[in-house]
């Protein structure tokens, strides 16, 4: 048995037991009222407020794994102090650590437990470990120590909401401390269950953006990561270094790059490039438009312009067709040169979709290749 089983194990008892809880209270930040025969939704605060020996309880024992489980982090995580030191704090030492490591102060919790009702985005979206490595910088460390210190004083503090922060709090260290890992597909990514088994909570699906591009493991509100094998991605660098090998073996042969005209445009485009790295220059799409215009000369009469657009291969071509652009009959003198320029566009990224492997996208895609996993 890994000793993250028995953590685990512990956790899901103390979640049956908040469970058990919500069936004696009603687990809400709203209630229904009547006003003047109108039934109206009002903010509620009771019930996350409500307060018991028995919740302040579980509070304590819910806090108490939270420092078990923070120092093994802290041990696990190249900690400095040795195991028995009696001047390791949980806070300022061990959520530190782990805070330092993989910004927890950042990773959303979300309530997914479909017997409480809660309807704000601060009750929904938890965020248990901000400002957790301080000295009691949670609500539910403050909570925790004033019910532990005098409890008689501080029993209102052993409420209902200190509680589920704190479970939050036990639930997000517990996965840091089990490390799941598990490949899928990409296109599921977004399908599987980031409950991780709990009945309460579930994390954010970790971010992808592209992942195919790069291969580069994002860190985000999760506290997962994503990234393909590395053998899945070599094969997918090897498909679209051969898509670019085709594209620069095209664009080579093109006569517009004797063109003094074109060539002048594309410094240009280059330039903008250069002063701001965010601006986009494609170049076959420059291609396409500059083609185009040159094809349909302003100086020409508008009919031919507009006859010769419409049987042009731009037009003709399936992403033209299969997005929106305007009717024949749509076109006029005043909107023509827009609808030039929206089908040269689309026009680029034909014949940028001819040098596409879509053997390589659909690898991509559709094969178990993508490692969900904690980083290092």
């Amino acid at each position: 048995m890994k000793k993250s089983d028995i953590f685990w194990q512990t956790y899901l008892n103390l979640e049956k037991e908040l469970i058990d809880v919500s069936k004696f209270i009603f687990i809400t930040d709203v209630k229904t009222v009547n006003k003047n025969g109108v039934e109206v939704e009002e903010t509620c605060n009771t019930q996350l407020e409500t307060f018991s020996p028995h919740i302040a309880d579980l509070l304590i024992r819910c806090c108490v794994q939270i420092e078990a489980i923070s120092k093994e982090l802290y041990h696990e995580n190249g900690g400095q102090k040795p195991r028995g030191d009696n001047t390791i704090f949980f806070d300022e030492d061990c959520l530190k650590l782990v805070d330092i490591k993989w910004q927890t102060h950042n990773k959303h919790v979300l309530v997914v437990a479909p017997f409480f009702n809660l309807t704000k985005e601060e009750n929904k979206v938890l965020r248990p470990l901000k400002e957790a490595h301080k000295r009691q910088g949670t609500y539910w460390e403050r909570a925790y120590q004033a019910v532990k210190h005098d409890r008689l004083a501080s029993l209102c503090c052993g409420n209902v909401k200190a509680l589920i922060n704190a479970m939050a709090a036990l639930y997000l260290l517990n996965l840091y401390l089990r490390n799941d890992s598990w490949l899928v597909k990409y296109q599921d990514l977004s399908k599987q269950d980031y409950s991780m088994g709990s009945a309460l909570f579930a994390v954010k699906p970790p971010i992808t953006n592209q992942l195919w591009y790069g291969n580069q493991p994002l860190e985000s509100e999760s506290p997962f990561v994503v990234a393909y094998q590395e053998d899945v991605y070599k094969r997918i660098e090897g498909a679209q270094k051969a898509e670019r090998d085709a594209q620069v073996e095209y664009w080579v042969k093109q006569p517009e790059l004797n063109d003094p005209e074109f060539v002048a445009l594309i410094n240009a485009e280059l330039e903008k490039k250069k002063q701001d790295p965010a601006y986009r220059v494609l170049l076959i799409w420059e291609l396409a438009k500059y083609r185009l215009r040159k094809m349909l000369p302003k100086e020409m009469p508008f009919e031919e312009r507009k006859f010769r657009l419409i049987h042009s291969e731009a037009w003709r071509g399936r992403i033209n067709q299969q997005n929106k652009h305007l009717a024949p009959d749509e076109i006029t003198e005043e909107n023509i040169d827009k609808e030039i320029e929206s089908v040269a566009i689309r026009w680029g990224m034909q014949i940028e979709w001819g040098f596409k492997k879509e053997e390589w996208e659909l690898f991509a895609t559709s094969s178990a290749g993508c490692k969900v996993y904690i980083p290092d």
